[in-house]
């Protein structure tokens, strides 16, 4: 009889072991990550060097523009005056220009598409770090991410993006919102 009881004992005590975390409190928190990006002092300073860096990708490509506007004036201007086989050589040193310059726009933009992944890469993977430890010391079970968590309505009670924001900047007092030298 006391082997059935110390059976009975272990059996319940095993079920209610396991069914314990079932019962428990489920604290949930949301976190606006693009939020924290426009107001962390290194996601500023991020935007000012992508900024600079797609200001020097625009220049280089307006001035292959304006060249490409001024070889398409003289072609147009010289092409009644021109032979034929020299009206074509114009035309082959245009469309090649063209070419050019179609394929330093994609450059570019490939170049700046990389700039932003991994700068933006870097500093969502510092947040994710820093919300993981928010959420532990205040003993969430669950953080979503407000933008790309398919959320539809979140209370602000349960936003910890001011308190990431506040860390963050604490955490990372050396970033600065001016853009590189050359």
């Amino acid at each position: 009889m006391t082997r059935m009881f110390a059976r009975l004992f272990a059996l319940f005590s095993l079920l209610f072991a396991f069914a314990a975390p079932a019962f428990a409190e489920v604290k949930i928190a949301t976190v606006d990550f693009q939020r924290a990006l426009d107001n962390v002092a290194e996601g500023a300073a991020a935007k000012t060097r992508l900024e600079a860096l797609q200001g020097e990708k625009q220049a280089a490509l307006d001035k292959m523009r304006k060249q490409l506007e001024t070889m398409q004036a003289e072609l147009e201007k010289q092409a009644v005056i021109l032979s034929d086989a020299a009206k074509q050589q114009k035309e082959e040193e245009f469309y090649n220009a063209q070419m050019q310059y179609q394929q330093a726009a994609q450059r570019a933009e490939g170049e700046f598409q990389q700039a932003y992944m991994g700068a933006m890469q870097t500093l969502i993977e510092k947040m994710k770090k820093l919300s993981t430890t928010i959420a532990t010391e205040k003993g969430y079970t669950l953080v979503v991410e407000i933008n790309e968590g398919g959320v539809v309505y979140a209370s602000p009670t349960i936003d910890i993006t001011d308190e990431l924001i506040k860390r963050y900047n604490a955490a990372n007092p050396g970033a600065t919102t001016t853009a590189p030298k050359k």
